[in-house]
């Protein structure tokens, strides 16, 4: 296929729509893949696994089939704390809101035309020293 693969257009869009978005009052920063050092917030957004096919369905183009899963994590210390997912639900609402109609930037070349959101199963934790909160959304794009 002669067209850019959309990985890093993609994650551009998402990035540049959620990054230290405030929600409940508190800023939420957006990370590509990991959170790494000792100054995790406690609350943020990673750019999780993207997948790619090629759709050969259409004689005329081929088109892209791209997914990316976001991981919306909020954590407390568990000491005396009983934790409450709210917050990362309200994250969750507002990334949903601001992902909902991406635009992949002109130089891509690339054109979302279908786009769908879903959202897997919710996990919490607890590691003996932390509550963790995660929720997911799952953005689907089919891009000629």
């Amino acid at each position: 296929m002669n067209k850019n693969l959309p990985n890093k257009w993609l994650r551009k869009a998402i990035f540049d729509a959620v990054n230290n978005i405030v929600v409940d009052g508190k800023t939420i920063p957006c990370y590509d893949t990991n959170v790494s050092g000792n100054s995790r917030p406690n609350h943020y957004i990673l750019l999780s696994t993207q997948s790619n096919e090629v759709d050969k369905s259409n004689k005329c183009e081929y088109f892209w089939d791209s997914e990316i899963l976001l991981d919306i994590n909020s954590i407390y210390q568990s000491a005396g704390n009983q934790g409450r997912g709210t917050i990362t639900d309200n994250i969750t609402d507002e990334v949903r809101r601001l992902t909902d109609n991406l635009v992949l930037d002109a130089a891509s070349g690339l054109e979302v035309f279908i786009q769908t959101q879903s959202f897997p199963n919710s996990l919490s934790s607890n590691t003996g020293n932390q509550i963790i909160f995660r929720n997911f959304v799952r953005i689907s794009l089919k891009i000629k």
